[in-house]
């Protein structure tokens, strides 16, 4: 019997496949540097902590930043909700755009709940000048913090970081970029953007397994701390250490998953993210072409980057999915953690259909599933 051929288009989600050279830093590192880093003078201890090193000197190459400053995090969430809440201060005010996953919504919401910020959600759907104007109405006086959601995981709509950035800048406000959709599909640096804390999973654009991101954090800033425990210095200290990367670093590290990080990040960096960029754009274009033929079929959000969101009439999201599942092709339904982007883009009501592209994806890919969806709009 002939094996149904995967076309993976959920990598908004989760990248998947992993290039080689990542699942084989992970089989090694746990064969040869299964020590744990900082908490020994072996050599599997000294093996694991140059891992850790060298995966912190690589990001801080690619992104933009201090080695010292990269914080490994469980994921972006975690890394959003480390910047939020360790950056806020009681009574002050935080900005978040109507694109903002559930990972910005919910920390600043918490926030709000317990009486400790006030926050208001500004509108990031038109053009650049409209943006800066729509936050320059919103700052107060009590506003401490921007957070930027960089690119969508609703019809990757591109938020202008580098100009938000240099407005935080010159009002000495904090500048928070989820770069979750972003990271590893389109070009990103710390300084240049001037961001306070970019965040972002390893899972994704970068190839990483899941289960760690990054934080990354520009110098001379400090964050109160989200976890306490050991983080292999200053042990007698009841306090966790005030210096980063230490600091929002409590317990052990996922060294496979970073050692893993560290090879998807060199793997980006040998292609380069301006191709990547072309390429998944390129996909986005040949789909969007291609649904512009199928009247029954709303697109909902931007037409550049590597996610298109959608619906086909008569048929509920889960259902579309259901049926291109049964074809092999792989997309998220739902709501996609995103409930702000989907009332924002329309389609708040059902949620939508998400295929998202990678750089491993192909124009046949793309014919599939536009082939497919015809077939569902014929009945």
């Amino acid at each position: 019997m002939r094996t149904q051929k995967t076309i993976y288009l959920d990598n908004a989600a989760t990248t998947w496949p992993k290039p080689e050279a990542v699942i084989r830093a992970v089989r090694d590192a746990m064969r040869s540097a299964g020590g744990n880093p900082g908490r020994g003078s072996h050599r599997l201890s000294n093996a694991a902590a140059e891992l850790v090193y060298d995966c912190r000197s690589a990001a801080a190459e690619f992104f933009g930043g201090d080695p010292e400053r990269v914080v490994f995090t469980e994921n972006a969430t975690h890394a959003l909700n480390c910047a939020i809440k360790g950056l806020a201060k009681p009574g002050c005010h935080i900005l978040i755009d109507n694109y903002a996953h559930n990972a910005v919504y919910r920390p600043v919401r918490a926030l709000a709940d317990a009486g400790l910020a006030e926050f208001d959600i500004f509108d990031a759907s038109g053009e650049d000048d409209e943006i800066l104007e729509n936050i320059r109405r919103m700052i107060r006086p009590d506003t401490r913090i921007i957070v930027g959601t960089h690119q969508s995981n609703i019809g990757s709509r591109v938020l202008p970081a580098e100009k938000i950035g240099a407005l935080c800048t010159k009002l000495d406000l904090h500048f928070i970029l989820d770069a979750s959709q972003s990271a590893g599909h389109l070009p990103v640096n710390l300084e240049k953007m001037h961001i306070t804390a970019l965040c972002m999973p390893g899972h994704k654009g970068l190839f990483g397994p899941m289960g760690v991101g990054m934080l990354l954090s520009a110098p001379d800033v400090q964050f109160r701390t989200l976890l306490e425990g050991g983080a292999g210095v200053q042990s007698l200290d009841p306090a966790m250490p005030a210096e980063l990367p230490e600091r929002l670093e409590a317990g052990t590290l996922p060294l496979p998953a970073i050692a893993g990080l560290l090879a998807g990040i060199r793997y980006v960096r040998d292609i380069g993210t301006e191709a990547i960029q072309r390429h998944e754009c390129a996909l986005t274009k040949e789909l969007l072409c291609r649904l512009n033929d199928l009247p029954d079929v709303t697109v909902y959000g931007g037409s550049t980057g590597s996610v298109v969101t959608f619906n086909v009439r008569g048929y509920s999201p889960a259902e579309t999915g259901a049926y291109l599942a049964s074809r092999g092709i792989c997309v998220r339904t739902g709501y996609h953690c995103a409930p702000l982007a989907h009332r924002t883009a329309g389609s708040f009501e059902n949620g939508s259909v998400r295929a998202g592209f990678s750089w491993f994806n192909k124009i046949s890919d793309v014919r599939a599933l536009a082939d497919a969806l015809s077939g569902l709009c014929r009945g």
